[in-house]
């Protein structure tokens, strides 16, 4: 008798356990497509073309000038206006302005990419924190990102976007 009371008490307790742990629980998620879809996004892309458009019409200037002076620099030297020495100056002159174009381009890339760096950080780190928060109170156990497209296998799991878009009060 005991032992079938063992048994059986056995048996519930295993199915009981069994019963209460879950399989983990994922979720995917288009982060790009989020992202594009926030106001803050867009305000932020919009900013920071004024931005780096100040740039560009800066190197734009800076480039037809100096291409006026290597047409000038051509047309004399084919010429025969150039002395040798006044020739070899003009091409010095030419490259490290040229060198001097490049420096500016690199640095306007910088601080250009240093600029979006500032813009988009509050924006992901909101966008961060929504997603941590639907992963908690939902009970995901990982959510990925298939914008990125480094998700090689993935069976049928939740889409979270509505979630977060929802945590983030955007329609």
């Amino acid at each position: 008798m005991f032992k079938k009371a063992f048994i059986l008490f056995f048996a519930l307790y295993v199915s009981a356990t069994l019963g209460a742990q879950t399989a983990p629980k994922y979720g995917h998620m288009n982060l790009g497509n989020l992202l594009e879809m926030l106001p803050d996004t867009k305000k932020a892309n919009d900013d920071l073309k004024i931005y780096a458009d100040k740039f560009g019409v800066m190197d734009d200037s800076i480039t037809k000038a100096f291409q006026a002076k290597v047409t000038t620099f051509q047309e004399e030297y084919q010429a025969g206006k150039l002395t040798p020495i006044k020739a070899q100056e003009m091409e010095a002159a030419l490259q490290k302005e040229q060198a001097d174009i490049q420096k500016f381009e690199q640095e306007a890339n910088q601080k250009v990419t240093a600029k979006r760096e500032e813009l988009l950080k509050p924006i992901l780190d909101r966008v961060d924190q929504a997603i941590r928060a639907v992963a908690k109170e939902n009970g995901y156990l990982m959510i990925f990102d298939t914008s990125t497209g480094a998700m090689l296998f993935a069976n049928e799991t939740d889409d979270v976007t509505a979630l977060v878009k929802t945590k983030l009060g955007v329609n």
